[in-house]
């Protein structure tokens, strides 16, 4: 299995945000196991990329950067269904 918290820690380092990978539960998400990185920033979080199961959530994440690691995150995504 992929090391995936440290390829959050490193995304959350690059871009300086914080980010994490949560689980619907229902209509709700939670976060799931200790899948995040990057400090608290009390901004609006916003989801970038989904599947059935899974989404990946940023706080001030750089919208000109999203493209760079969508496709990333959708691999992790894939690999936890």
């Amino acid at each position: 299995m992929l090391d995936f918290k440290r390829i959050l820690e490193e995304i959350a380092e690059k871009y300086d945000c914080k980010i994490w990978i949560s689980e619907k539960i229902g209509k709700r998400w939670s976060f799931y196991r200790d899948l995040k990185a990057g400090r608290e920033k009390f901004l609006p979080a916003e989801l970038l990329v989904e599947n059935k199961r899974f989404g990946v959530f940023a706080e001030d994440f750089p919208e000109d950067k999203k493209d760079e690691v969508i496709p990333l995150l959708k691999k992790i995504l894939d690999k936890l269904e």
